[in-house]
């Protein structure tokens, strides 16, 4: 994908308030609200000020907007770097930067539900089920293995092989597991895991040739939040910070769906696969 460029945008979820002081403060969590009061504004300069930081407008056509309302550049730039210290800052990237298209590979409940829920995110879905790419022409920005606890071989060497993002989903064993997140040449791969799993154990490969296909199985809660722990992840990507990158670059997340506790395992590069001897042209 091409280049990100960030727009400022005020987190949607930070709820705006004003206090009997006038100040206004962002967040409502005791431990966590910024409260702003710049010498010579007032809370409704203030509210009118936050209303600009919506992504839509690069920092140079915010300073711009601002001088409109008796904002001057300097105070301008104390709020931005205020409110963006505070992480109340939203990435949000210009739509060249964006995951517009995730392919779906797989067959069973979670990828039934990734289908489902990518479009409510803004990201276009499609599916198969067929070991081979599924697709011809333009690549998709990134391709979900969903369900399946050991994909194919050589639809795994595929993506590598053309440079295509890819993210594991899976139930195994009790636990739904997202990871790793592989940008070919760049990160970690899937085989780098095997190699890893074979130093520990030295019949792995045998052992994932019986589970190849195989597809987990878990409660609809689990299902639910394994999936919301993927599109956490994929969101992740499709924003592009280098604040909050995704959790997953050379790791999973293994969320136990008993106790509900989640875990994070490394997953480094291992030395004696060839994958990041490749170029790194992945494109997210």
């Amino acid at each position: 994908m091409s280049t990100r460029v960030h727009n400022p945008m005020l987190h949607p979820r930070v709820a705006v308030l004003v206090r009997r002081s006038g100040a206004v403060q962002l967040g409502w969590d005791p431990g966590q609200a910024l409260q702003l009061h710049p010498a010579g504004m007032d809370a409704a300069t203030v509210l009118a000020f936050l209303r600009l930081l919506d992504g839509l407008r690069t920092r140079a056509q915010i300073l711009w907007r601002a001088r409109e309302f008796g904002v001057d550049s300097t105070t301008a730039l104390s709020l931005l770097a205020e409110i963006g210290a505070a992480g109340l800052l939203s990435a949000h990237p210009t739509s060249a930067a964006r995951v517009r298209c995730a392919h779906v590979y797989g067959r069973g409940p979670l990828s039934d539900a990734l289908l489902r829920e990518l479009r409510r995110i803004g990201v276009r879905p499609s599916h198969s089920r067929a070991h081979q790419v599924p697709f011809n022409g333009r690549h998709p920005d990134l391709v979900v293995l969903a369900d399946v606890l050991v994909p194919a071989p050589d639809l795994v060497e595929e993506l590598v092989r053309r440079h295509i993002p890819h993210l594991q989903v899976r139930i195994r064993d009790g636990r739904g597991v997202i990871g790793p997140l592989v940008l070919p040449g760049i990160t970690s791969c899937l085989h780098c895991a095997d190699l890893h799993r074979i130093e520990h154990d030295p019949d792995w490969p045998h052992l994932a040739a019986q589970l190849l296909g195989r597809v987990g199985q878990a409660s609809p809660a689990g299902i639910a939040a394994t999936v919301g722990l993927a599109l956490a992840e994929i969101e992740a990507v499709a924003a592009g910070s280098t604040d909050h990158p995704p959790v997953t670059f050379d790791a999973t997340l293994e969320l136990n769906l008993d106790s509900r506790q989640l875990d994070r395992r490394v997953w480094p590069p291992h030395p004696a696969c060839v994958c990041r001897e490749s170029p790194a042209h992945a494109r997210v």
